[in-house]
């Protein structure tokens, strides 16, 4: 038989050195050492020294001018933008009060807190240290 017109009978026969290089066979194998596995070790735990933070210093008067100026910063927004909102701090009640008004006329359209919860908490605050007389 003949490959694309050459005779196969022509081919050499490939020549591949023959080496015996196989492993020797032990008739009587040594055992292994015996292997054990690794002793666990417990271990306290260390304490870990930790600083307490440092407590909060609040300055009140402080943070009362940084409220006014945020309020006062708000209300010229509020007029530029041609807003009819209104913000304020109620100072008895100590509550934050935030009005709408008509741009137009200038009359309150809304109030939060209304006047009358305003009026409810002024009345209680003047009756704080009244109770508080009569119990001591």
């Amino acid at each position: 038989m003949s490959i694309s017109g050459i005779p196969t009978n022509s081919l050499p026969a490939p020549s591949l050195p023959v080496t015996s290089k196989a492993p020797a066979i032990v008739a009587n194998p040594q055992p292994l050492p015996a292997v054990s596995a690794p002793k666990k070790v417990a271990v306290a735990p260390q304490p870990v020294a930790v600083e307490a933070p440092e407590p909060l210093r609040i300055d009140p008067v402080k943070m009362g001018q940084q409220l006014a100026e945020v309020v006062s910063m708000l209300n010229r927004q509020m007029e530029q933008t041609k807003r009819g909102l209104g913000f304020s701090i109620d100072r008895v009640a100590n509550v934050n009060v935030v009005t709408v008004r008509d741009t137009n006329t200038g009359s309150i359209v809304r109030q939060i807190p209304t006047q009358n919860v305003l009026n409810i908490a002024h009345s209680i605050e003047s009756l704080k240290g009244i109770l508080y007389s009569e119990l001591a």
